[in-house]
């Protein structure tokens, strides 16, 4: 399973929206780091290890960001954290190109599309996304 993380401009969007931060695959500009708020949450996401491994980043990319003393250090439910993605321009189909973070995710059984993004990724994705970037595969 793929998911992509909207990069856009900083409008607020108040419907899920797969459109997202048009761009061209011929731009010459790099790719933007940036970061996504996320908060631990019981029982899977209590320490740095879990979340760098969901958002495939190292404990101590969080922690330093996060103001968090030791990358060992236990978290506390819903403490928040600050967790660096990487954007880039990204050929959506043969006719439109986004700027988005992608992330590899195994879905386990039982997992919906749905229940990924609202549930793991703590809706920073909506599970429409999600299919956009996935067209082949079964939701469930």
């Amino acid at each position: 399973l793929f998911l992509f993380f909207l990069c856009c401009d900083l409008q607020a969007v108040i419907e899920p929206t797969t459109s997202g931060y048009t761009c061209s695959l011929n731009q010459t500009t790099s790719p933007c780091q940036t970061y996504v708020y996320y908060r631990a949450v019981a029982p899977d996401f209590l320490d740095l290890a879990s979340v760098g491994d969901l958002f495939s980043v190292s404990r101590l990319m969080i922690s330093n960001p996060s103001n968090i003393s030791s990358p060992s250090s236990p978290l506390v439910p819903f403490q928040s954290l600050f967790v660096p993605i990487q954007c880039s321009c990204n050929r959506i189909n043969s006719s439109m190109s986004i700027s988005y973070a992608g992330l590899n995710y195994t879905i386990k059984a039982g997992n919906t599309f749905y229940l990924v993004s609202t549930n793991q990724f703590q809706n920073l994705t909506s599970y429409q996304s999600v299919e956009v970037v996935n067209p082949t595969l079964v939701p469930t």
